[in-house]
């Protein structure tokens, strides 16, 4: 992170893969680190450079889990985040991770429904179809308000429309 920060480049991006298939893998998928974890070490070995989720998958994971590293991303490395995101493409990996993959763009909606609740709620009163939460706070909140900027990923129109509707950008 330092090598890149030091010339200027304006940020460093992980990607999201907990567990790609090893037919995927022969055909040049890649493994990946957490992508917290790996961009909160980038955070605590720099100090402008900007942290992007390239691309999480947001069906893969609870929308409350994956808020709560989001805003803590967010608050300890000063609102540098970037929260990329998908909702996802490698059938394989969405059964592996126990997640319908015929779902998924409602997942990844509701994801963000839910996500952009947690983080700007105080008691917060969400009700979707696979997430619900009457009555709850999370924090700490992220640094950027009402959130990171959330970059929607993809090339369908799905994904066009989730950028339009629930993303800063595409």
């Amino acid at each position: 992170p330092r090598a890149a920060e030091r010339p200027g480049f304006d940020s460093v991006a992980v990607t999201d893969h907990p567990m790609p298939e090893d037919a995927w893998m022969r055909s040049g998928g890649h493994h990946a680190l957490d992508p917290f974890v790996a961009l909160a070490f980038a955070a605590a070995a720099t100090q402008h450079l900007r942290l992007l989720t390239y691309i999480y998958v947001l069906p893969y994971r609870n929308p409350f889990i994956s808020a709560k590293g989001v805003a803590s991303l967010d608050a300890l490395s000063g609102g540098r985040l970037i929260f990329g995101v998908a909702a996802g493409y490698l059938e394989a990996e969405f059964r592996a991770l126990g997640v319908p993959f015929e779902e998924r763009n409602e997942l990844a909606d509701e994801a963000l429904r839910a996500m952009t609740a947690a983080w700007t709620s105080d008691g917060v009163h969400f009700e979707g179809r696979h997430f619900v939460a009457h009555g709850h706070t999370q924090l700490p909140r992220p640094a950027q308000r009402p959130g990171p900027p959330i970059w929607v990923g993809g090339n369908s129109k799905q994904a066009i429309r989730r950028a339009v509707e629930l993303g800063d950008g595409w």
